[in-house]
C-alpha cells in the first residue's frame, strides 16, 4: 500500500469524502468512533499533523479535479472502503458512497466487491472470493486459480488429512524449522521458532501442520501479539505491506474482528477497533520496503537480529506512547529481539 502525502486542498477534499461516507451522503449522523477513525487515518496514513474536520454531507463536487494522480486516488478509495465497517453495520447507503467515489476517481478495487457482499449479508461469497484470490496470487504458478490449484490448496488447508507419508516427505522441512530454536536468542529465526512453540502451533513439516509460516512471520516482524485486538492490528499491518491484496487483508480483519462476521473458522468478535492504534498499524506496514509475499526468502535472514532486520526493512520502532498503549491490552510480543525483553 503506497502512502502519499496530500497537499492541503487535497487533504481537505479527502476529509470531506470520508465524512460523506460515514454520514451516508449526509443522511446519518457520524458516530464518535467513525470521527476518531477519520482523524486517525489522516494522522497516520495521510501524514497530517493536525486532522481536518469536515461537514457530514455529499462527496465533494470537485473530487476528481482536486485528487490528481492514480496513487493518491487509489489510497483515497482504500481509506474510504474501510469506513463503512467501523459502525459494524456495513450499511448499503455508506457502501454506495464509496462505490460512487471509486467510479468518479476511476479506481477499481476488489475491496469494493467485498464491501458490497458484506452490506447484503453475502458472507460465504466473501470467503470464497478471498480464497480464490489467495489461490490465484499466492498458490498458483500461473496467477489463475486452476482446478488443480484448488485441489492442492484444499488439501493443504486440511492438515487432518495429512498422514504418515506426508510426514515423511516433510521431515526435512520440519528439521529445518526445529533447528531455528538453536540460533542465538534475539535472531529472527529463534524468535520465529519460539513463537510457534509458545503459541502451540505445529511447526511446518509436522504431520498436523499447515506448511505455511507467513502469518507467524508477520507476527514476529510486527511485534503484534495473539490476543484481540492485536490480531486486528496485525491484519491492518499486513494490508499495509501489500498492494494488490491490501483491502483483502484489512477488510477481512475489520469484518471478522470488529464487525463480528464469521467469514472463516476461528474468532469473530465485535467492537475491538481502537482507531488510532489500527491506522498506525496500517501506516507501519506501508513503510516496509520489502515484498514478503513475492520473492522473499525467509531462510536468508533467519540469523539476523530482529531489530537489525526491522531497520533493514524500514519498519519504524514503536514510540514510548505506542508501547504503553499496546502493553495495556497485551498487544505486544515479548522476549529477545522485541521491544519488550520480558513480559510486562
Amino acid at each position: 500500500m503506497k502512502l502519499v502525502r496530500p497537499t492541503p486542498p487535497q487533504a481537505a477534499t479527502i476529509a470531506q469524502a470520508m465524512y460523506a461516507v460515514v454520514s451516508a451522503g449526509g443522511s446519518i449522523a457520524p458516530l464518535p468512533i467513525e470521527i476518531a477513525s477519520i482523524d486517525a487515518a489522516q494522522r497516520h496514513v495521510l501524514q497530517q499533523a493536525q486532522p481536518l474536520a469536515a461537514t457530514p454531507g455529499p462527496l465533494p463536487p470537485d473530487l476528481e479535479r482536486v485528487l490528481e494522480g492514480e496513487a493518491l486516488r487509489r489510497l483515497t478509495v482504500r481509506l474510504l472502503a474501510l469506513l463503512p465497517v467501523v459502525d459494524r453495520k456495513v450499511l448499503p447507503q455508506k457502501v454506495a458512497v464509496v462505490q460512487d467515489a471509486a467510479r468518479r476517481l476511476g479506481i477499481q478495487e476488489y475491496g469494493l466487491t467485498i464491501l458490497d457482499h458484506a452490506a447484503h449479508g453475502r458472507i460465504k461469497r466473501i470467503a470464497l472470493g478471498l480464497m480464490s484470490r489467495f489461490v490465484a496470487q499466492c498458490w498458483s504458478p500461473t496467477g489463475k486459480a486452476r482446478p488443480r490449484d484448488w485441489a492442492s490448496f484444499v488439501w493443504w488447508m486440511l492438515p487432518q488429512l495429512h498422514g504418515k507419508r506426508t510426514a515423511e516427505r516433510n521431515r526435512a522441512l520440519l528439521s529445518r524449522y526445529q533447528a531455528l530454536g538453536d540460533l542465538p536468542p534475539g535472531t529472527f529465526g529463534f524468535a520465529l521458532h519460539r513463537f510457534f512453540i509458545e503459541s502451540e502451533i505445529p511447526l511446518p513439516g509436522d504431520a498436523k501442520s499447515v506448511p505455511w509460516a507467513m502469518h507467524e512471520v508477520y507476527h514476529v516482524l510486527s511485534e503484534y501479539g495473539l490476543g484481540l485486538p492485536a490480531e486486528l492490528l496485525l491484519t491492518g499491518f499486513i494490508g499495509g505491506t501489500q498492494e494488490e491484496t491490501c483491502l483483502d487483508q484489512m477488510l477481512f480483519g475489520l469484518l471478522s474482528y470488529h464487525a463480528g462476521k464469521q467469514i472463516v473458522g476461528g474468532f469473530a468478535t465485535e467492537g475491538v477497533l481502537r482507531p488510532d492504534e489500527y491506522f498506525r498499524a496500517v501506516a507501519r506496514g506501508a513503510q516496509i520496503n520489502v515484498d514478503l509475499m513475492h520473492g522473499w526468502d525467509l531462510w536468508s535472514v533467519v540469523d539476523v537480529n530482529l531489530p537489525e532486520l526491522r531497520a533493514r526493512y524500514g519498519l519504524p520502532p514503536f514510540s514510548e506512547a505506542e508501547t504503553r498503549e499496546l502493553i495495556g491490552h497485551n498487544g505486544l510480543l515479548t522476549g529477545p529481539g522485541y521491544t519488550l525483553a520480558a513480559a510486562a
